[in-house]
């Protein structure tokens, strides 16, 4: 059954979508990735497919296969074109997984950002209503320039009584509080009547595993989501024979906002409260996801005989066995570093200072300045320039594509191409050099040097130069160049290919 439904895959859409990225964090991204997820179980491949096979090769079938138009797969023998399906399925399956907590955590985070921004802004639009307030504010805040050397008492009181800002640091607690009540509020509006709709699909598609106790109401509150996931929006409250985690899960400030004055527990509330629970255990890599790569189980990790040789792994990696010891010595640097920016931040020699951003203490940081360029470095660029005079960028990318080909690695997630090959090589160069330079393709196209349009060059750019294709022909690249190296100057041919091979693509 899993090599017919391989197979069909050859001649279905569904192909050309598991080529593509997820694109942006956004609740229509997030479920897309969870639809192709979903195909990709439905294939029914077995666990363990490729649990004898090395990474790398599986690699190299996925990386095939992705180069790869249904026509081409069509032309395959039936053993190949199955084994590079599968692999391709293999691989994007656990990449997707990543793509989906990637997203969630991108989401939640947005969801809280969004809401403090927008409750920010009404109270700043409050706040420029009431004159007196502004007024008392901006003579603050000319005292504390004109006199950023005297104390409080001298420069800001004479200017405004310490009764009056008394009052308004007061009033400021209270607004503090009705803030967060008027977050929670937007939190809740903005998520019922949008976002909460990938609950269901994403619960159904990630599998959420914890082995640390102290997560273990998360993981609870989790399987209680899962529950009601199809239970109609309009049961507002869970039912009272439930038993509905709260410790670990609801913080204080949300207790009031999540159960009413019957201690009834209101679903909408208690599942944002979940979904931001779970995103800070993915984070700390105390809550995994069966299936990922990336957000996998910590545990494996590790090296297969890590307990046997426990003293050795330490030993490479530079850290003692106590725990103890690491602790003590992780508080020391990090009192050190600490007192080192107190110090640099006292006699302000360093140019480090503390300012505010959106409200919020910001620890400012001066740029670099420039360190003074390698003398054999100029020695190289004045040979350049005596032999070959001054060399346009664009003829460079030009010539090492003509030498090495990468352009070759960049194909299309679309299900056939229908640019011709020289055309789209021009496109593709004249892409990279805008994202290399930081030119952009509106500023090539202005130069009037190129036929091409700005809506072709988009096209291109959207539609060929994904993560991977980049990727592959970065590795053709960095290999053409150690192939070309000269023993004489970098060591024998042999270390050379040895390098080569190293640098898999």
């Amino acid at each position: 059954m899993p090599a017919q439904r391989l197979e069909d895959l050859a001649d279905d859409d569904l192909l050309v979508e598991l080529k593509a990225d997820p694109g942006q964090v956004s609740l229509e991204s997030l479920l897309k990735e969870i639809g192709k997820l979903t195909a990709i179980s439905g294939l029914g491949l077995p666990p363990g497919l490729f649990a004898d096979a090395s990474d790398k090769l599986v690699q190299a079938w996925r990386a095939r296969a992705t180069r790869s138009y249904p026509s081409d797969l069509r032309a395959m023998t039936r053993p190949v074109r199955l084994t590079l399906l599968a692999a391709l399925c293999w691989t994007r399956s656990g990449e997707m997984t990543d793509a989906l907590v990637d997203l969630l955590i991108g989401l939640v985070h947005k969801i809280n950002t969004r809401a403090d921004r927008r409750v920010e802004q009404e109270l700043t639009d409050d706040l420029r209503r009431v004159r007196g307030k502004e007024a008392i504010l901006f003579r603050l805040a000319e005292a504390a320039v004109a006199h950023p050397d005297e104390t409080v008492r001298e420069a800001l009181f004479p200017v405004v009584g310490e009764k009056t800002l008394q009052e308004l640091v007061r009033e400021a607690k209270a607004n503090q509080q009705a803030f967060q009540a008027r977050v929670r509020t937007v939190l809740r509006s903005s998520y019922s009547t949008y976002y909460r709709r990938m609950l269901p699909p994403l619960l159904a598609a990630l599998e959420f595993r914890c082995s640390n106790t102290a997560y273990r109401p998360v993981m609870d509150a989790v399987d209680l989501l899962a529950r009601y996931a199809s239970t109609d929006g309009k049961h507002r409250f869970c039912a009272d024979t439930e038993r509905v985690p709260l410790d670990g899960v609801v913080p204080k400030a949300w207790r009031d906002a999540v159960i009413d004055e019957r201690g009834r527990v209101e679903r909408i509330p208690y599942e944002l409260c979940v979904l931001i629970a779970l995103r800070d255990g993915l984070r700390r890599r105390e809550i995994y996801v069966h299936g990922g790569n990336r957000w996998r189980n910590p545990d494996d990790d590790l090296p297969g005989d890590f307990d046997t040789a426990r003293e050795v792994h330490y030993s490479v990696l530079r850290q003692p066995l106590d725990p103890a010891a690491f602790v003590s010595d992780l508080r020391r640097r990090m009192s050190e570093a600490l007192q080192r920016l107190d110090q640099a931040l006292t006699d302000g020699s360093s140019g480090v200072t503390i300012t505010s951003r959106r409200g919020e203490p910001w620890i400012t940081v001066p740029r670099l300045e420039a360190l003074p360029e390698p003398e054999n470095l100029g020695k190289i660029k004045a040979e350049v320039i005596r032999r070959w005079g001054t060399l346009d960028l664009l003829n460079v990318l030009k010539d090492s594509d003509y030498l090495a080909e990468f352009t070759s690695e960049f194909t299309s997630v679309a299900s056939r191409e229908v640019i011709d090959r020289d055309t789209l090589r021009r496109r593709l160069l004249l892409c990279l050099f805008a994202l290399g330079t930081n030119m952009g393709i509106r500023a090539i196209v202005a130069t009037g040097e190129h036929d091409d349009t700005e809506a072709a060059l988009r096209h291109v750019r959207r539609h060929f130069i994904t993560r991977d294709n980049l990727r592959r022909a970065i590795a053709k690249v960095v290999n053409a160049t150690f192939g070309a190296r000269d023993p004489r100057w970098w060591g024998t041919g042999t270390a050379c290919a040895s390098d080569s091979k190293k640098f898999g693509s």
